[in-house]
């Protein structure tokens, strides 16, 4: 549960990065992205508020609360330093949240 919910944060966070106004569209998604920046930033506030959700019901009110935000800071920073590298494409990073959620399961 708790790795679907960082990646969900992670995707909000993400679509957040992308339509930034110093940003410029490589192709594909990025374009859409750009071209409805308004639609897309609501998809990751929308998907923010789920996870913010999902961590206080997991947790409780304060716990959640401030797991939410140390994850916001994590999957920023993740974010950030590894999407310049072009190493955050589709299929590396639904192997990570496969592999992740696993290691949940077994652990």
């Amino acid at each position: 549960m708790l790795t679907t919910l960082y990646f969900v944060q992670f995707i909000a966070f993400y679509l957040w990065q992308i339509t930034a106004p110093k940003r410029q569209p490589v192709g594909g998604f990025w374009t859409y992205a750009v071209a409805n920046k308004s639609q897309t930033r609501l998809i990751g506030v929308a998907l923010s508020l789920a996870a913010c959700v999902g961590f206080v019901a997991q947790w409780g009110l304060a716990s959640g609360l401030f797991g939410f935000f140390v994850g916001l800071m994590a999957v920023g920073c993740l974010s950030v330093v590894i999407e310049p590298l072009n190493y955050l494409r589709v299929q590396g990073v639904a192997a990570i949240y496969i592999s992740c959620v696993l290691l949940e399961m077994i652990l």
